[in-house]
């Protein structure tokens, strides 16, 4: 059985010559809570906190993508490291050259099938999964609101704060309850899992809700 490419794992054109950053998450985002549905239910429609003791506040908004009728399934792995490579651009030029290697190949031996082979095993660019806690976290000693709480990890590289998170990243990816970050000095990837929990404000607001709803219905 043929193996999907990288682009396909996504839903990517290889041929689009404009396929920004931006472009790129967003369809890893797409992909993941396509193939993942279980990952939307990680947030909450209302204010919510980080799991991480470290984090009292952060306002996040879920937005599940619409149902959509599908016939194959991929691995958060195959997910991520079609993220990974496609995001690089030295990567993604190298993933790129092993395609058209394949491609000829094909023609020169019939038997062989694009998708199939090394390709993406080749690709293994290496990503470690690790929970949020697990990471080093620096409050913000700012009462500017434009400085958050900062996370870091230092990674096999060397580089002992390879990993490096902002309160921001994980407020944007908030519907994943995920998030992946390139070592800054090496092609090293790192998943930061991490699950988005009710504040207390919110939970105080849902039971007023709840007794006013049952007032109502005694009244009547």
């Amino acid at each position: 059985m043929s193996q999907p490419t990288l682009y396909e794992i996504l839903s990517l054109s290889p041929t689009t010559s404009d396929l920004t950053p931006a472009i790129i998450k967003q369809a890893y985002r797409r992909a993941l809570l396509t193939h993942h549905p279980d990952k939307s239910s990680s947030s909450s429609s209302s204010s919510s906190a980080f799991s991480s003791s470290s984090t009292s506040n952060g306002h996040l908004n879920s937005h599940p993508p619409p149902k959509t009728k599908k016939s194959i399934s991929y691995t958060i792995d195959q997910i991520s490291l079609a993220y990974t490579t496609l995001s690089s651009p030295t990567l993604r030029t190298q993933y790129d050259a092993s395609l058209r290697r394949l491609a000829a190949s094909s023609h020169t031996h019939p038997t062989t099938t694009l998708g199939k082979g090394n390709v993406v095993e080749d690709f293994q660019t290496g990503i470690d999964t690790i929970d949020l806690d697990d990471m080093v976290f620096v409050p913000s000693t700012s009462t500017s609101s434009n400085e958050k709480d900062t996370w870091y990890r230092p990674c096999r590289c060397g580089n002992e704060r390879g990993f490096a998170l902002t309160e921001e990243d994980l407020e944007e990816n908030a519907d994943l309850g995920e998030v992946l970050v390139q070592c800054a000095d090496c092609t090293i990837w790192l998943r930061v899992c991490y699950v988005v929990a009710e504040d207390d404000d919110d939970k105080e607001e849902e039971e007023e809700k709840g007794d006013g709803d049952d007032e109502e219905k005694r009244k009547r």
